[in-house]
């Protein structure tokens, strides 16, 4: 089965609605789903990629910082978050055209109020000469429909389990706390 991925956007901070197609024997069958399993850090960071681009694209940043922000994701750099002039952004999702010609990034642009806009960036199609970084864009959109792939096979955040052992107590390194326990069952 040949899967197409066609959109996906994060929901409530941890979940993924995705849409794709799958080819079999020539029809093509057309999914939106959701998943309630969070999702993974790799497909949020993947999202995140994303950023320099949409800033860019909206016209928020100028040429060299979004050059540098693509430098410092490659070398895995992390910028301060008081300094970084990207801080006020965040990519939530992203919709391929129609014969995946293209792509439009959805994020959002956080405001001195506190409140946040939402942002939709105008269609930019792979075969623009006027985008300056095309083969980045188009590296970060193969990484994160690989990511989105990923996600539908299994690929999840670890889930995290916390025992609590209803016998522990503070006192256990010094040996008073099974004491306490072993006289509760004898019957002290």
């Amino acid at each position: 089965m040949e899967l197409t991925i066609k959109n996906a956007s994060i929901k409530r901070i941890m979940f993924l609605k995705y849409g794709y197609d799958h080819f079999v024997n020539n029809a093509k069958f057309t999914h939106s789903s959701s998943g309630d399993a969070p999702i993974h850090d790799d497909l949020r960071e993947a999202f995140q990629n994303l950023i320099p681009h949409f800033a860019f694209i909206c016209e928020e940043i100028t040429e060299s910082v979004c050059r540098q922000a693509i430098n410092d994701i490659k070398k895995g750099v992390a910028q301060d978050s008081e300094t970084d002039p990207l801080r006020k952004y965040d990519v939530a999702g992203f919709t391929l055209g129609k014969d995946s010609e293209g792509v439009t990034i959805s994020g959002n642009k956080s405001l001195e109020s506190g409140k946040s806009i939402n942002i939709n960036t105008p269609f930019q199609q792979w075969d623009d000469t006027d985008y300056p970084f095309m083969a980045e864009l188009l590296e970060s959109i193969d990484l994160l429909k690989s990511e989105v792939y990923e996600y539908i096979e299994g690929k999840r955040a670890p889930i995290k389990h916390q025992t609590i052992d209803m016998f522990e107590s503070d006192d256990e390194e010094d040996g008073k706390g099974k004491k306490h326990f072993a006289d509760v069952e004898s019957g002290m």
